[in-house]
């Protein structure tokens, strides 16, 4: 029998004290801060679980913030340059932007590989420089809408969803001149955003128009050029000229219900909106491509939210998991089925096949891989999509194009000078 000493019970003590710490230690969890745009949460909670439930080393607190106040408090929190949040959603044009006042981390050499799985236009706007700086976590892609039973009393053929087939603005212009009707309330046509470049930038860029320099520093005489000129002066005449657009419908939703409830005949939106046009049992309608100009190319709008990593957050490793995670086919299916946004990787075209065979997903299928363009890549977007809204307002209410656009160039070129560095 050991005799029992003062030394031996401290020993024992120091020994059972190690083990009990190792215990606690390897029952800490890793702690990760998520902050996610408001979708709802029926949307988000299951993509959460499914990280939980396959990450129990890790506890994961997230936070959705609606859209409206999503920029400005990431804002807020990344110029507070702390170690929070360790992951966050943010809109892929301001990839340029985050990266250069580094809040994001360069996820190339993890990331890098995945090149090949993703979509070509969802690659193109994570990158920065030729580095990827925020993960693709979900695509856009937009689609003509038609009302048949507007057009056919115009005496209308509608515009299908054959490719080969695809109208140019020219006759949406000409179709909206019909069917404008503005004594019962019903308009020839209507974008669903009136003033963003997102859905606008692709009428300059049909022409052949560059709409920033190559480097993203400027834009000098770009919107002086007559392929940009005459785009933007179509624009102002679908509001004014012709006025077969109501002004000032800047509200995405109101635009929807616009169409949604007979008062458009022709639409050009987001592919979200399909599911909600056939919510109104009374809307006859019909899908075709995003239109381009006679004699130009087509070009649509993509781009959506992806994943960034705070560079200076504590637990990168795990961090990068999450994105893994977010990225895997099996997360992008789920993600698909709970919000069906145009998928960023080739293996959920296929493996949900049947599912993308109607009209609207052919069309967008074919439009990400051929017709696609980003948004485009600048340090400065905010600055620079913040002017070009005014000015389309200001064009969209009467404005003269030239003049008009000639001081948006200067006011950007001017925020612009600050990344000249």
């Amino acid at each position: 029998m050991q005799q029992l000493t003062r030394r031996s019970l401290l020993g024992s003590t120091f020994a059972g004290g190690l083990l009990a710490g190792a215990g606690a230690r390897a029952q800490q969890k890793a702690k990760l801060s998520a902050v996610w745009v408001g979708w709802t949460e029926p949307e988000v909670k299951p993509l959460m679980d499914a990280y939980a439930a396959s990450h129990p080393d890790v506890d994961l607190a997230y936070e959705r913030i609606p859209f409206a106040e999503m920029m400005q408090t990431l804002e807020v929190r990344l110029n507070a340059r702390t170690p929070l949040p360790d992951v966050f959603c943010t809109d892929g044009p301001l990839t340029g932007s985050y990266a250069v006042r580094g809040h994001l981390l360069d996820l190339t050499p993890s990331f890098g590989a995945d090149k090949d799985r993703l979509t070509p236009a969802a690659w193109n706007q994570g990158t920065f420089r030729d580095r990827l700086y925020s993960a693709p976590f979900q695509s856009s892609s937009a689609l003509l809408y038609a009302n048949l039973k507007l057009l056919s009393a115009a005496g209308i053929e509608p515009p299908v969803a054959d490719i080969a087939r695809r109208w140019t603005w020219e006759q949406v212009a000409e179709a909206a001149g019909k069917s404008t009707d503005r004594s019962k309330g019903i308009w020839g046509f209507q974008f669903e955003q009136t003033d963003r470049p997102y859905q606008l930038l692709p009428l300059p860029q049909s022409k052949g128009a560059k709409v920033i320099s190559d480097d993203g520093l400027s834009v000098g005489d770009l919107f002086g050029k007559p392929e940009f000129l005459s785009s933007i002066q179509f624009y102002a005449d679908l509001f004014n000229k012709n006025a077969v657009s109501p002004k000032g419908v800047y509200d995405f939703s109101l635009a929807r219900e616009m169409f949604a409830t007979g008062r458009a005949a022709l639409f050009v939106g987001g592919t979200w909106c399909v599911d909600q046009f056939k919510q109104n049992k009374d809307l006859e309608f019909a899908v075709a491509p995003f239109p381009g100009f006679a004699g130009g190319k087509p070009v649509t709008q993509t781009g959506s939210w992806h994943l960034g990593v705070n560079p200076r957050g504590k637990n990168i490793d795990k961090s990068i998991e999450f994105v893994r995670f977010m990225m895997s086919d099996r997360t992008q299916e789920s993600w698909f089925k709970l919000r069906p946004a145009p998928p960023i990787l080739n293996s959920v075209w296929q493996s949900l096949g049947s599912t993308f065979d109607t009209p609207a997903w052919r069309i967008t299928r074919y439009e990400l891989a051929n017709t696609a363009v980003p948004r485009p890549k600048t340090p400065g977007w905010r600055e620079y999509e913040d002017l070009l809204r005014l000015a389309f307002r200001d064009i969209q209410g009467g404005a003269d194009v030239g003049p008009r656009m000639s001081r948006a160039a200067k006011d950007i070129d001017r925020e612009l000078a600050k990344y000249r560095t």
